[in-house]
């Protein structure tokens, strides 16, 4: 991407003064600086994101027709591909034809189970007959139209994008998302009736998980002076191991192995089930 912008910067630099390069060139020297001061944190990076897009975008009407022709039908046949691979696998999580796809799913992400929405595939279907009447459209001739150029690449994105959100999307959610993680621990933490579980080691996003898709205290704090998980009953820790094995370090004093829990689709990362040796 970065070669397209620096080609626009170029190619219309008597114009960036004009307002369409200037705001989103604007928004990605201030995402850069952003990124600069916070020392590299990828949050800030990803701010630049758009603009760069945006800037990216006008280098293509500048290509040459044979660049051009050469972005269109690498386009066309890379995003084609693409939903073509997208549909060819939800059409084996609910067909079962073709098998092989089905079995790698079943393989790469264990217990998940295919859910259909008529909604979502209504969508996916408007979006690929979309996709398909502008590959024709393209692929006239409209000259008139120095836009045109940008139409396969963004389209594409958008095809893209929206079938792995409505076809793909349980699917995503089960490999990807901390809900499963979280159900696979419950049945080891109904018994802490009131307790809290400590979890002062775990990510943020973990500890929001079990606060947002269980009914359970956690307490997630480093206090000073106190051992972790100090007025817990119950603590959590997650960490890697070998995937052929369950070992686990010693425990702390005073703690027990309640029960360790692998992540339907993380083979190499394994939580700890602790309980006070004491309660």
């Amino acid at each position: 991407m970065w070669p397209a912008v620096l080609w626009t910067l170029w190619r219309w630099r008597r114009y960036l003064h004009h307002r369409h390069l200037a705001v989103p060139l604007v928004l990605a020297l201030a995402a850069m600086a952003a990124n600069l001061a916070m020392r590299g944190a990828d949050r800030a990076l990803l701010l630049a994101l758009p603009a760069t897009a945006v800037l990216a975008a006008f280098a293509l009407p500048t290509l040459r027709r044979s660049a051009s022709a050469a972005i269109d039908w690498f386009s066309m046949l890379f995003f084609s591909a693409s939903a073509l691979a997208i549909w060819v696998v939800y059409a084996s999580l609910h067909t079962g034809v073709p098998a092989k796809p089905a079995a790698n799913v079943a393989r790469l992400a264990p217990a998940f189970e295919p859910v259909f929405g008529l909604p979502d595939l209504a969508l996916a279907l408007l979006a690929t007959l979309a996709w398909l009447w502008l590959v024709r459209w393209r692929s006239g001739r409209h000259r008139e139209a120095v836009w045109k150029s940008m139409v396969l690449p963004a389209g594409g994105v958008a095809l893209t994008w929206l079938l792995l959100m409505t076809l793909w999307r349980p699917l995503l959610d089960h490999a990807r998302s901390a809900a499963p993680w979280v159900d696979a621990l419950r049945p080891h933490l109904e018994a802490l009736d009131g307790d809290c579980v400590a979890a002062p080691d775990l990510p943020p996003a973990l500890v929001a998980a079990l606060e947002v898709h269980g009914p359970w205290r956690v307490d997630a704090a480093l206090r000073q002076g106190a051992g972790p998980g100090d007025g817990c009953g119950w603590r959590l820790t997650v960490q890697r191991v070998d995937r052929r094995t369950t070992a686990l370090p010693p425990p702390a004093p005073g703690w027990t192995l309640h029960a360790a829990v692998r992540r339907p689709t993380e083979r190499d990362e394994l939580t700890a089930v602790w309980r006070r040796a004491s309660r």
